[in-house]
């Protein structure tokens, strides 16, 4: 057995110790526990329900915020509305009433932000833990038939990404001591005001009614490098992925030269990447620009079974690996 690394663990291993255990089979199921794939698809009625669970571990200023916007957004990839939240509080030993506050205003404010309800949960303290964690889901839902999967993509489709890489990751890590320091007061406080980017769900609503979108992938842990791969995984085909195509910020890049990071392998919640037929790539860029949002060509997808590759920023192709520890764990406490 192997040891397990911290961060998200590898697919492979979720493949192979986790996919397997799934409890009782249920025929309203429409979509289950894949690679690449962000959120559950259940028939219920005449309508689709959409769920998610994910945690947030990595931050501590924003640990609110993100866990609705995390789990919002993998609602949102799957053509879905996100409606209802749950929220698992775990506080580390000396808490203070006012961390418990700070947390649950953060959800408060983003909920209200997303017309999300908030409908239940678990609060409590915690042995064990050094920082905050907000374990969230959200349940969503479907109006009509048609919903995204990050399996949907095809053999020609052009590929795209919405925003920059590394957006979350550089809200996180701008708090870290020593970005304070080579950084100063105020990259921190404008790094955080990146924070509101991070909220995907326009976009994706707005890509859903484009009928020419094949598949939609949300950047979290393993960020655009990961993301790309997944998708190529839950689909089964091979990708081309051009990295001089990718936008980064300047604050993203200076934080990642400073901690020595990859910000192409950086958590990119705030960025979706999305599939679409060439003869639809215009509508789906119109549709972006009508709600204020950039997008960029990165690349495309190829046949079943073609290499998985990324060209570098010296113009080289290089084998594109299965995503591994995201850069974040390395900045956090650097």
């Amino acid at each position: 057995m192997a040891d397990l690394k911290v961060g998200k663990v590898p697919n492979e291993i979720l493949s192979r110790s986790v996919y397997g255990h799934l409890g009782a089979a249920d025929k309203s199921i429409l979509l289950g526990p894949n690679v690449g794939e962000d959120a559950a698809l259940i028939k219920h009625g005449a309508g689709i329900l959409a769920f998610k669970s994910d945690p947030i571990t990595g931050s501590v200023e924003e640990v609110g915020t993100l866990a609705v916007y995390v789990n919002a957004n993998d609602i949102a990839t799957r053509g879905a509305r996100p409606r209802w939240f749950l929220q698992c509080i775990l506080l580390p030993e000396a808490s203070s009433e006012a961390d418990l506050k700070r947390i649950v205003s953060q959800i408060d404010e983003a909920a209200r932000e997303l017309g999300v309800s908030v409908v239940g949960g678990h609060t409590e303290v915690t042995p064990g833990i050094s920082r905050p964690i907000v374990v969230g889901s959200m349940i969503g839902t479907i109006t009509g038939s048609r919903y995204l999967t990050s399996a949907g993509a095809r053999p020609g489709d052009m590929l795209f990404m919405t925003k920059e890489a590394g957006i979350e990751g550089t809200v996180i890590l701008s708090s870290e001591e020593e970005v304070r320091r080579m950084l100063g007061i105020s990259f921190e406080r404008s790094a955080k005001e990146l924070r509101r980017l991070i909220n995907v769900v326009p976009e994706c609503l707005a890509l859903s009614a484009v009928e020419g979108i094949s598949a939609m992938h949300d950047l979290t842990e393993g960020g655009v490098m990961g993301g790309v791969w997944e998708l190529a995984e839950a689909a089964s085909l091979g990708v081309e992925v051009d990295l001089s195509k990718v936008p980064v910020m300047e604050p993203t890049r200076q934080l990642c030269r400073i901690l020595g990071l990859d910000p192409y392998r950086l958590i990119s919640s705030g960025s979706i990447i999305f599939t679409v037929c060439p003869e639809r790539a215009e509508e789906a860029e119109a549709a972006l620009r009508g709600i204020g949002t950039a997008c960029s060509a990165i690349g495309r997808m190829t046949l079943p079974g073609g290499r998985r590759k990324y060209r570098d920023l010296r113009g080289r192709w290089r084998r594109l690996p299965p995503p591994s520890t995201d850069e974040l764990w390395k900045g956090v406490h650097h």
